[in-house]
């Protein structure tokens, strides 16, 4: 095998491992000075101070183009055990204004899920109230959640590596041509 055809060969193979490697570090790999799981480990006190309301995603940077699955546990403040049997109700909006409220349901095991697809990326608050524990009502009491959906992003490369791929094409044409490579 001739060296040229060689060093052509594991060119276009190394563009072929950088490339990929450079878009998911562009669109994934974003710095961020909050950690990923801020969004997915919120627990608050409710407004009035009856009990902790833990408030978690799935996924952890839902999407629009994900279903997303919201997951709220009910613990009780001092001990921080999880309380069964509470009748809770979900309100999600966005600029205060609401786009999804659930009717009151009930928790057996302290956990409670509520899936929405979200249809626009942007700022959005969840609202949590309890409106009784253990089969007695109570008066409703909150905590409010914020969640961001970002747009759904679709890879595409960057104007700068097309460029890269075009010249190191245009290369191995004209080399491969002079040395009589396709022959």
């Amino acid at each position: 095998m001739k060296p040229l055809l060689a060093m052509s060969i594991i060119s276009i193979l190394s563009i072929g491992v950088i490339i990929p490697s450079y878009a998911q570090c562009v669109y994934g790999c974003e710095s961020s000075p909050v950690p990923i799981t801020t969004q997915q480990n919120q627990v608050k006190l409710t407004d009035k101070g009856s009990l902790m309301v833990g408030f978690y995603t799935d996924p952890v940077k839902p999407t629009v183009s994900d279903k997303t699955s919201l997951e709220i546990s009910f613990e009780d403040k001092d001990s921080q055990v999880s309380l069964s049997n509470v009748d809770y109700q979900v309100l999600i909006a966005k600029d205060n204004v609401s786009v999804y409220q659930t009717p009151v349901a009930h928790s057996t095991q302290g956990q409670a899920k509520v899936q929405y697809q979200f249809k626009d990326p942007g700022q959005y608050q969840v609202a949590v109230y309890v409106t009784g524990m253990n089969s007695h009502q109570m008066p409703q009491e909150g905590a409010a959640f914020d969640l961001t959906i970002w747009p759904s992003a679709v890879p595409e490369f960057p104007t700068s590596t097309t460029i890269m791929l075009l010249i190191a094409l245009v290369s191995i044409i004209l080399i491969s041509s002079r040395t009589k490579l396709y022959a």
